[in-house]
């Protein structure tokens, strides 16, 4: 049960680790325009996440499991984009 769990934790690191890779090279290119445009790709994120789940949650049939899924793939890129940007924010002070 326990080695399930670190399975779990080490999968959702790895997808993490993948946004945040690729939001920190957009971000460089961001911190150029303006410092809080790093913040452009968590916000987006998030309300992509929060209208699919929204969507999975009032939908009443097999299509709610499609939302829920890429709300979820949306969190994972807003936890991914948000330590790119916090990152980019603290390094550019």
């Amino acid at each position: 049960m326990i080695l399930n769990v670190f399975n779990q934790i080490f999968t959702f690191g790895i997808a993490v680790l993948i946004v945040f890779g690729i939001s920190y090279l957009i971000d460089i290119f961001l911190v150029r325009i303006n410092k809080k445009a790093v913040f452009v790709l968590p916000i987006i994120f998030f309300l992509l996440g929060l209208v699919f789940w929204i969507l999975g949650l009032v939908s009443d049939d097999w299509g709610a499991l499609g939302f829920l899924l890429y709300g979820s793939f949306a969190a994972i890129a807003f936890v991914g984009s948000l330590l790119a940007g916090l990152l980019m924010w603290f390094k550019k002070k």
